[in-house]
């Protein structure tokens, strides 16, 4: 499942409020997908991480998930697109360092 089709799964599978251990029972096997390809993580796993007793809306089940996943749900760490992008140094003996593009 595509992180961003997690908020309407959340409203339509479970009733609210719910219990922590019922959300991992009822969905905790239903994969999210990462950025990566054919990567994934389990629901479970992400709210394993909590030590939520209870969700009262879906949009605090969906706010706690998004909260807990990893670094594989990041983009390019450390990027800003209103800077200047890092300069790397590719070749040691070069008299200039290259921007990096990406």
């Amino acid at each position: 499942m595509d992180v961003r089709s997690l908020p309407a799964f959340l409203e339509t599978e479970l009733r609210y409020p719910v219990t922590h251990a019922d959300v991992i029972e009822q969905i905790g096997s239903v994969r999210i997908a990462t950025p990566r390809p054919d990567e994934h993580v389990e629901i479970g796993t992400v709210l394993s991480q909590l030590n939520e007793t209870q969700y009262d809306t879906p949009e605090e089940l969906y706010t706690s998930i998004l909260g807990s996943l990893g670094d594989a749900f990041i983009g390019r760490k450390f990027y800003d697109d209103r800077g200047t992008n890092p300069i790397v140094i590719t070749d040691p003996d070069a008299a200039t360092p290259e921007q990096e593009s990406f």
